[in-house]
């Protein structure tokens, strides 16, 4: 279906004529926000149960990229693309984080175990007790090419989906050389109590967003990224996964709302596709805890002011999986039916002075009389 026919069929549903939607439509991807076409019909905003005002609060790439420019400091970006220096700087501060066991094809300090060749890292999965293991690039994003090998059948391996490839044809298609290559790691385990809604051992976690203010670290938001057990990851890959996503209450830690899907073809507070649980109403487990470990880590990362952290709750605690410089505005408007840029979020903003440079036209060249960096979306950081 082309993107005019979903605005046609958007239009037919709720009775609105074509005119007025593309004309709302239009009004928000030339405001502030500036959300496009698609954006507007994938969060359904063609609907009639938000205002105009609260849908001028949702925001989209172009949002997201001016958000980023913002709430980022380019020196600390590094510590967010490396996983593996993101992993040495929070276990230096005692936080959990999982194991690693090694890495492949990335040369690092001799305290790591590192592999450099396929044939290398066919050896290692070999050895008694290697698997299962988590395999992941230390620069990516979006958990592309993430794999879980759970073992091995003959002369290939097994992944978490129950595939299997010949082993040595695996460990060349990781061999590109042009990256900060893979981590292997110690597969994580869920909450029990995840197991039983989820039925599934993979792991479903949290993605909280803390904000920097003036007097330290507060949560504004949670999402609960619910694996339908189909992928080695959690993710939701704008709903193509088949994973589900849970407004999390951030005082609760309650799911108040559960969404599959984007757009024409979302479901709202659907069950589990597996075990037919209700996903509204679940209770996180260890959610004081998650509160506490994230407000208190957000301290390591002060070039971060908006991070987005992914939580998973083993049985244990909570283990910080990884911290993204900023984290997609994305699944919170999905998951809770809320714009990012919400009246909250722009307080936060304005207590930091950073209101008026979302404004079109503020990131003029300018060089900060207090820092002397170059762009005024500069300015603000004190080094």
């Amino acid at each position: 279906m082309t993107l005019f026919q979903s605005c046609r069929q958007a239009a037919a549903a709720p009775g609105r004529p074509l005119a007025a939607l593309l004309l709302e439509a239009l009004r928000l991807r030339f405001g502030g926000n500036r959300l496009g076409l698609s954006e507007y019909m994938d969060f359904r905003l063609h609907e009639a149960d938000l205002s105009g005002a609260d849908k001028a609060m949702f925001g989209g790439a172009r949002a997201q990229a001016v958000l980023e420019e913002l709430l980022i400091d380019d020196y600390a970006r590094f510590l967010s693309l490396d996983k593996l220096s993101m992993y040495a700087l929070l276990r230096g501060h005692g936080f959990a984080v999982p194991a690693l066991r090694a890495t492949y094809r990335s040369l690092r300090p001799s305290s790591v175990t590192q592999l450099h060749t396929p044939q290398a890292l066919a050896a290692y999965l070999r050895a008694p007790g290697a698997l299962p293991v988590y395999l992941k690039r230390s620069f990516g994003a979006y958990g592309r090419g993430n794999r879980l090998v759970t073992g091995l059948q003959g002369d290939s391996i097994v992944f978490g989906n129950a595939d299997t490839v010949p082993l040595a044809e695996f460990c060349a298609s990781l061999d590109d050389g042009r990256s900060l290559g893979w981590l292997l790691q110690q597969p994580l385990q869920p909450h029990a109590e995840i197991v039983a809604l989820t039925g599934t051992r993979k792991i479903s976690g949290l993605r909280v967003h803390s904000f920097l203010t003036p007097r330290g670290a507060r949560l504004t938001r949670a999402i609960f990224k619910i694996n339908a057990g189909e992928l080695d990851s959690d993710n939701f890959e704008h709903g193509a996964s088949g994973n589900l996503l849970g407004a999390v209450d951030i005082d609760s830690g309650r799911i108040v709302r559960s969404i599959a899907g984007t757009g024409a073809g979302q479901r709202v507070n659907p069950p589990h596709p597996v075990t037919g649980r209700a996903l509204t109403g679940f209770v996180l487990p260890h959610w004081p805890a998650v509160r506490e470990l994230v407000l208190d880590a957000h301290r390591a990362f002060p070039g971060f002011i908006c991070p987005g952290w992914d939580i998973a709750l083993c049985p244990e605690g909570p283990v910080i999986m990884e911290v993204n410089a900023f984290g997609d505005i994305d699944l919170s408007q999905h998951a809770c039916r809320r714009g990012f840029l919400d009246d909250e979020f722009r307080a936060l903003l304005a207590e930091r002075g950073l209101l008026p440079l979302l404004r079109p036209g503020a990131a003029g060249l300018h060089r900060s009389p207090r820092n002397h960096r170059l762009g005024r979306r500069k300015h603000h950081w004190p080094w």
